[in-house]
């Protein structure tokens, strides 16, 4: 233990080849061990190196034997009702998520995955994904009898991924075992605030239900579209119009909302022995609209189709709008020379300078060679 660095550890013995679980941490780091079992070390781990105030990690290896595996969901279901703080769960889970997790062998069918499904949707739980090979385990067998699959994985709740955003998962190659390492960089985004890069612009789909859009839009598409410059100078005075008349209209839904519930609790309370006032029904149409506001925002940043308007379930939207910011985050860009860069600035000067060659206009070029190409009547 102390000639790899580590100056304390748990573990869980193993049951002949499968199973065992070890944990190992630093002195500067403090752990406290909730429980344990031959499938999970449970623990709150706190320390000023992970900047400081207390969070949950769990080791978990999914039971091997297919007939006993639910019992590994209705565990982590249990776990996940023991702790507040936020959760970091991760390693062995001896089960894909997906059919497509899984390469060569037999397709593995739909009800064996659909316990796991509902047991990372009961913990709240988003996959923090990974980079590198896309299987963890591979049972070296030869072409044909060769099954690879990714059956190691981590997965947070979101007060984890609020606090430590920047998190990344790195699937590291093994030449002695049959599963590769999952190593879990935990950190804060180093992404630069809005503030400072300049909000972007996001257009709203709840603004199309006032009853004032069409004359906010009509007023600021003054210039026309005779060409591209007039089509320019509109769209830009447009956007400036709509963040305005939003700003004033809308405001803050998230607290207005939570103003106008503490509004409607005093009422209530005024009239335990009475039936609702009409403030109390203004105001019960009023939070009925900001929830459908509300509704429309996270349904857009979620790009979640398939549930009609009026299924409100506005956590689900945020969920998914979290992990579809995860997936189109962009930590790391090669450059010309093959050197690989993540600085925030950097990444931005790459981009910039990419579209900037993309888009501008080429020398030497000869606008026959195309034209000759489009029909004419």
């Amino acid at each position: 233990m102390w000639r790899i660095g580590m100056q304390h550890a748990k573990g869980v013995s193993c049951d002949g080849l499968s199973g065992g679980l070890a944990l190992f941490w630093t002195k500067d780091v403090s752990v406290r061990v909730l429980n344990i079992s031959r499938s999970h070390i449970d623990v709150l781990v706190s320390g000023d190196v992970l900047g400081g105030g207390e969070w949950r990690f769990t080791g978990f290896y999914g039971e091997p034997r297919r007939q006993f595996r639910g019992d590994s969901w209705y565990l982590l279901n249990y776990l996940r009702h023991q702790q507040d703080e936020p959760w970091l769960c991760a390693e062995d889970f001896n089960e894909t998520l997906c059919a497509s997790e899984q390469i060569g062998g037999e397709l593995n069918e739909e009800w064996k995955m659909e316990g796991f499904r509902e047991a990372v949707e009961c913990c709240s739980f988003s996959d923090l994904g990974y980079s590198g090979l896309p299987y963890t385990w591979d049972n070296r067998q030869d072409v044909a009898r060769n099954i690879k699959a990714r059956l190691d994985r981590a997965l947070a709740d979101d007060k984890f991924l609020e606090r430590f955003d920047g998190t990344s998962v790195t699937h590291v190659q093994s030449t002695k075992s049959d599963h590769c390492a999952i190593l879990i960089s935990m950190r804060k985004s180093n992404r630069l605030d809005c503030a400072a890069t300049g909000k972007p612009f996001k257009y709203e789909n709840m603004w199309r239900g006032h009853e004032h859009y069409e004359e906010v839009v009509q007023k600021a598409w003054v210039n026309g579209s005779a060409n591209l410059e007039d089509v320019m100078s509109s769209l830009n005075l447009m956007r400036s119009r709509l963040v305005s008349w939003s700003r004033e209209e809308f405001g803050s839904v998230k607290k207005e909302l939570k103003a106008m519930r503490q509004k409607l609790e005093v009422l209530r309370l005024g009239s335990l022995r009475s039936g609702p006032t009409r403030a109390e029904k203004d105001l019960m149409t009023r939070i009925s609209e900001l929830l459908a506001h509300e509704e429309a925002m996270a349904r857009q940043r979620s790009r979640i189709q398939w549930l009609k308007e009026g299924d409100r379930n506005s956590a689900f939207f945020h969920a998914k709008a979290k992990d579809r910011a995860r997936s189109n985050l962009i930590t790391t860009l090669k450059s010309d020379d093959g050197s690989f860069c993540s600085n925030q600035f950097e990444l931005e000067a790459m981009a910039d300078s990419f579209f900037k060659n993309l888009f501008k206009a080429q020398e030497l070029t000869v606008p026959d060679v195309v034209t000759n190409f489009v029909p004419c009547e």
